[in-house]
């Protein structure tokens, strides 16, 4: 089978945004079951990346770890090929529109 690629959201998809943005450093509680969806895709053989606006910093590094929550890489796909441009190439991306529309992460996935 072939390895399939998900970019997933930070904000409002993997932990909760309603306050918006809180700073650089300022995260929500995470989403319920955003630890075990993104498990349940690791074990199916998926390619986890957080893509987000947030600059990839030691503290945001650190909340994923803390809440389980498993990936790969933060807005980047190394396999992307050297001539693309700068949106990450993905088989599925999954952002916070969807999950507003009553629809979470963990009943999509």
């Amino acid at each position: 089978m072939e390895q399939k690629t998900i970019c997933i959201d930070f904000d409002g998809v993997i932990h909760d945004y309603n306050k918006g943005w809180q700073g650089e450093d300022v995260f929500g509680q995470m989403i319920p079951n955003a630890d075990t969806g993104t498990a349940t895709l690791k074990k199916n053989g998926w390619t986890i990346i957080i893509f987000t606006t947030r600059k990839k910093t030691g503290k945001l590094e650190k909340w994923l770890e803390e809440n389980n929550i498993s990936y790969d890489h933060i807005n980047e796909n190394p396999n992307q090929p050297e001539h693309a441009s700068g949106k990450i190439i993905a088989d599925v991306y999954l952002d916070d529109p969807v999950s507003y529309t009553h629809l979470r992460a963990h009943e999509t996935l």
